[in-house]
């Protein structure tokens, strides 16, 4: 046997990702809505496949659209809620990417890889709130 299945060592990667401890004093975000793509797409406007998330807490509401276009993901969306200022981490099993939120709540990431990530907002003098991990 020549070593471990790439497969294999990304969802053990998931699973102790999930276990993660760092997030005990953070608020979890509930799913409130999902649309997934189209199992099979007639035509591709050049976007590629997309799907909504939508979570919500205690007030703050996190909506993400996922595009998927070839081996690569971009996660957009917008943060709303009572905020002046918040940060994304996008968490992914291994690494996290630190990501501003504009005035407006958005934001956007690309070049995602495959794979489960979780999204933790960060506002000013409130703790945080931390999505489920999801797949992209």
């Amino acid at each position: 046997m020549t070593g471990r299945d790439d497969g294999a060592t990304a969802g053990r990667a998931a699973a102790l990702a999930a276990f993660d401890r760092r997030d005990d004093t953070a608020d979890l975000a509930v799913l409130t809505a999902e649309t997934a793509p189209a199992a099979e797409p007639s035509r591709d406007s050049g976007d590629g496949h997309r799907t909504t998330l939508r979570f919500g807490h205690d007030g703050l509401s996190l909506d993400l659209r996922v595009r998927a276009r070839g081996p690569h993901r971009s996660l957009s969306g917008l943060v709303g809620g009572d905020f002046t200022h918040a940060d994304l981490e996008v968490r992914r099993p291994g690494s996290v990417a630190r990501v501003r939120v504009g005035t407006d709540g958005t934001f956007s990431v690309e070049g995602l890889e495959r794979g489960p990530l979780s999204i933790a907002v960060h506002r000013t003098g409130r703790r945080p709130v931390v999505t489920g991990w999801f797949t992209v």
